[in-house]
């Protein structure tokens, strides 16, 4: 660019001091035999349509003619500029040239424009005065003939002739003062005939461009009074990237679109009573705060999540103080118009506790759940920001109370006092909880001899707790928003698909000027995800297969409507059961939780891939031939295939799970561990003395038939025999198969685990008996028992009762479902083996 600028400079340069010397008249008379030949061809050339017009005229356009088509090589770079937006850097680059272009025609003519005038004064004044002056770099700029001036304390008769060129110097008045100053200017200057690249500052446009970049001070705007801006401008108004500047200290850097911030940006605003500044980085729509952002306050509390209108709205997390502060808390969940509203959880670091429930103006107000660092549970009714009305409280020694409520943590009106042993109190109760209780009421023991009737009813939790599905329903409709719909499956699916590719074109634009880089396996991921899965026809298993490929790579991804969806969740989930949350009494609901995931992620997959079957529909298969595998009933291949096959049948659980469910683990299995913690003390107590016995002794205290010991084992390839005092080694790669339950997530990854134990089993058993043979459960049981002892799973209650509480409906009944039950089976056989 630079060196097209300098060759037509020093081109027009050459073409202008030949015109003021009279060239092309000169240039005309010896060529006017030749030229007058091929008049019609110079004439085609130079553009002209005159056929009168003279041969030095001629010459003189075509000359000049690469300098006028200077002006249509700028209109062009500014039409390749309309295909790119208007933030792009190709965008501003095309438009700085076009710029730089309009330029160099603008400021070229201007010098054809002087030398044409010097030419018309030479012509106009022959003589040897003006012979001696004339030099092909001399300019005219202005002489007294057509510009009246009047010398002081001249004579009445006298006459006077000002000239002034560019390298001369004449007394003058104002107007000649401007020009003399230019003049000089450009003497000092250097004679530049090149304005400086990229700017025009040197050049006075006749017609400023549409787009450019510019620094001015609003004074008339309200809103902007007195502000300076310096960016990128369009049509007179900021649009793209810039910077604004208040005098009090506000400062705005980021896009602009139409004269407003709009796009992603940083506002600064300092707070001068605690000479610190608030901080808001995110997104803007019109001019105001609009989107996901996270706004830092001078107080030292941060908000991250979604703004509108210069307001929290819609979820969002909100950090207040820090660790060691008076009254550090933390608070997710839902915002209507800057205030808490709707469903959220409130961490009180301070006091140890942590509300999970419904929120109105600022306040807790409806059903909510209330655990404490020392292990109290409440749940119920809040009014004000207090439990008020009917709720129930437990203790961690398992007392319940069951009734009234006027305060927090205070018993007021009727109620069921209930305690670990049974025992119960019906009555009227007042006072604070653990500060003595005033009771009037009638005291019952029950018997073991009393009927059923009788006694008090097994209490079940989440009755007054918020319903799974009403939890966290901000997130879900942020993510129907971004897919274009009014409300869940209210919208087009084209559009939502649109608004993806948007999105995720958006995101890694922003991303590439933040200071984390993408690796090349996300960009590669990101590139993946902009191309829609297509179906045709029926739908089949590979179809199925194309769209669970396509949810682990948009799960995998926060620029993904769906990943940041999955993101917000797991960051809600850990907000909610980490820390005080970690209460096993907890469980159920973080159970629920998951499965109302599922399902409304569930619900958005449907949306995005119509033809995806409804829960529970099974997917024919297309080419149905049965699939051979090894029995572990008779450990011979077997081709009935199971039915329905594990990954056929559709399920919102089989489909999202194994992307959910890794995320959403460590706290969950914590709250599995702590309410299964007493039980399986008992059986880790049984597991440790089981386990000092040697291999033979403990075959034979579990009841296994001596056809199944092994007689010999192989270790590196040598047969060793199986000794008494051989410990630990039979059986052992059905032992370290079942170990690797604990390294396993989903329930149908845990339930795989099984079946291959089994497996393992069955061929142990098929190399020592040398034949084929057919298990019976009372043949198996107590091997499988043996198995799991020697695995030492140390939280195997938790596996068990998670794998119960999430796995797929329709495997209970299959061969893996008798599997589990099997394995259910040892669990509480092993905490009764302590009673032999």
């Amino acid at each position: 660019m630079y060196m097209c600028f300098l060759f037509c400079s020093r081109y027009c340069t050459s073409i202008t001091n030949f015109l003021v010397m009279g060239g092309f008249q000169l240039l005309a008379k010896p060529a006017i035999d030749f030229l007058n030949k091929n008049q019609e061809l110079l004439q085609d050339l130079s553009e002209v349509n005159d056929e009168n017009t003279q041969l030095m005229e001629i010459l003189n356009t075509l000359f000049f003619l690469p300098i006028r088509r200077l002006h249509n090589y700028a209109k062009v770079l500014l039409k390749l500029a309309t295909c790119f937006e208007v933030a792009s850097p190709e965008y501003q680059k095309l438009q700085d040239s076009s710029s730089c272009y309009e330029c160099l025609a603008l400021h070229l003519g201007r010098k054809r424009k002087e030398a044409e005038y010097t030419l018309g004064f030479w012509k106009t004044f022959p003589g040897k005065m003006t012979d001696s002056l004339r030099k092909p770099e001399r300019r005219l700029l202005c002489e007294s003939s057509n510009r009246a001036l009047s010398l002081q304390h001249a004579g009445r008769f006298s006459v006077n002739w000002f000239i002034l060129f560019n390298d001369a110097l004449v007394h003058a008045q104002t107007k000649w003062l401007r020009a003399i100053s230019q003049a000089v200017d450009q003497a000092l200057r250097g004679m530049s005939d090149l304005p400086p690249y990229g700017s025009g500052s040197s050049v006075q446009r006749q017609e400023p461009p549409i787009s450019r970049s510019a620094k001015y001070t609003f004074y008339k705007d309200p809103r902007l009074k007195d502000a300076t801006y310096d960016g990128r401008w369009l049509s007179g108004k900021p649009h793209g990237r810039g910077v604004l500047k208040w005098p009090d200290g506000k400062m705005y850097s980021g896009m602009f679109r139409n004269g407003l911030e709009d796009g992603y940006g940083e506002y600064r605003i300092p707070n001068k009573a605690m000479n610190k500044e608030d901080h808001y980085v995110g997104h803007w729509k019109e001019g105001k705060m609009c989107g996901q952002g996270v706004y830092s306050y001078a107080s030292g509390e941060v908000f991250e999540g979604c703004f509108q209108d210069n307001m929290r709205h819609g979820h969002g997390l909100l950090r207040s103080g820090k660790l060691t502060s008076s009254s550090p808390s933390m608070f997710i969940g839902q915002w209507v118009m800057d205030k808490k509203a709707g469903y959220g959880v409130f961490d009180d670091i301070t006091r140890g506790e942590k509300y999970m429930g419904m929120w109105q103006d600022d306040v807790c107000q409806g059903n909510g759940v209330v655990v404490t660092q020392f292990g109290l549970y409440y749940e119920g009714n809040f009014h004000l920001n207090k439990m008020m009305g009917n709720g129930v409280l437990l203790s961690e020694d398992d007392t319940i109370y069951e009734g009234e409520f006027s305060d927090d943590w205070t018993l007021s009106g009727k109620g069921t006092l209930t305690m670990p042993n049974g025992d119960y109190i019906e009555g009227y109760f007042s006072g604070e909880w653990g500060s003595g209780i005033k009771i009037t009421g009638t005291y019952f023991k029950p018997s073991l001899y009393e009927s059923d009737k009788d006694r008090p009813k097994v209490l079940k939790l989440g009755n007054l707790a918020v319903p799974a599905d009403e939890k966290w329903k901000a997130v879900f409709d942020e993510c129907w928003r971004q897919l274009g719909c009014e409300g869940p499956g209210q919208g087009e699916v084209w559009k939502a698909w649109d608004n993806i590719a948007v999105a995720l074109t958006t995101s890694r634009r922003q991303h590439r000027d933040s200071p984390e880089i993408l690796s090349r396996s996300q960009t590669q991921t990101l590139e993946s995800l902009e191309f829609i899965p297509q179906h045709v026809g029926a739908f089949s298993v590979e179809k199925y297969d194309d769209i669970r490929k396509y949810l682990i790579k948009a799960c995998d991804t926060p620029l993904h409507p769906l990943g940041r969806l999955v993101e917000t969740l797991v960051a809600v989930y850990r907000m909610t059961y980490v820390g005080v949350g970690a209460n096993r009494r907890l469980l159920q609901e973080a159970v629920k939780e998951i499965k109302s995931y599922l399902k409304r992620i569930f619900q958005l997959v449907r949306f995005l891939f119509p033809e995806l079957p409804e829960e529970g529909s099974t997917i024919p298969l297309s080419a149905p031939l049965p699939t051979e595998r090894k029995s572990f009933c008779t450990g011979k291949s077997d081709s009935r295939s199971e039915s329905p096959e594990p990954g056929y049948v559709v399920t919102s659980s089989g489909l999202l799970l194994p992307v959910l469910l890794p995320r959403l683990y460590p706290p969950l299995f914590m709250l599995y561990a702590l309410d299964n913690d007493r039980e399986e003390d008992i059986y880790w107590e049984c597991v440790l003395r089981l386990n000092k016995q040697p291999d033979i002794a403990l075959l034979g205290f579990l009841g296994v038939q001596r056809k199944f010991w092994p007689a010999t084992l192989s270790i590196l390839g040598e047969s060793k025999k199986v000794l008494p005092t051989t410990k630990d080694a039979c059986f052992a790669s059905a032992v370290e198969c079942l170990q690797q339950i604990s390294t396993t997530f989903t329930p149908s990854d845990k339930l795989k685990v099984i079946q291959q134990t089994f497996e393992e089993i069955s061929q142990s058993v098929l190399a020592s008996l040398h034949e084929d043979f057919l298990w019976s459960m009372d043949d198996l049981f107590p091997v499988f028992l043996y198995v799991v002892l020697r695995a030492r799973i140390r939280n195997l209650g938790s596996e068990v009762h998670l794998i119960e509480d999430l796995m797929d409906p329709y495997l209970q009944h299959g061969e893996q479902g008798i599997m589990f039950t099997t394995l259910k089976a040892c669990y509480y056989q092993i905490q009764r083996e302590k009673l032999n």
